[in-house]
């Protein structure tokens, strides 16, 4: 996972696809970065990488928005694959995920 922080935004990359076999370890990573970024005032979850979020997956983008709105931060999330981005329009997480109408 690469993380920058730019501009007080903290823009996260997942490596790939948001699985139940890697979203534990991506979670502490997350925290851990969150807790020691204190400058930043949105985090940015950038999807180009994945082709496939599953429940496992959702539920971590799900629990890092909550984290980010404890924390009183903004967050979006970006470049997600059509596939992605139509599951997210479906569950209503559009809006709530600050997603961009597609081009």
């Amino acid at each position: 996972m690469q993380i920058e922080l730019n501009d007080y935004a903290l823009r996260v990359t997942f490596p790939g696809d948001l699985l139940s076999t890697n979203v534990t370890a991506l979670r502490t990573e997350l925290l851990a970065h969150l807790d020691k970024e204190a400058a930043a005032t949105t985090v940015i979850a950038d999807l180009s990488n994945a082709k496939v979020v599953d429940s496992q997956g959702l539920n971590l983008l799900i629990a890092l928005l909550r984290e980010t709105e404890r924390r009183k931060l903004k967050f979006r999330v970006e470049n997600p694959h059509p596939e992605i981005r139509r599951m997210f329009t479906l569950l209503n997480l559009n809006t709530r995920f600050a997603l961009v109408p597609a081009a």
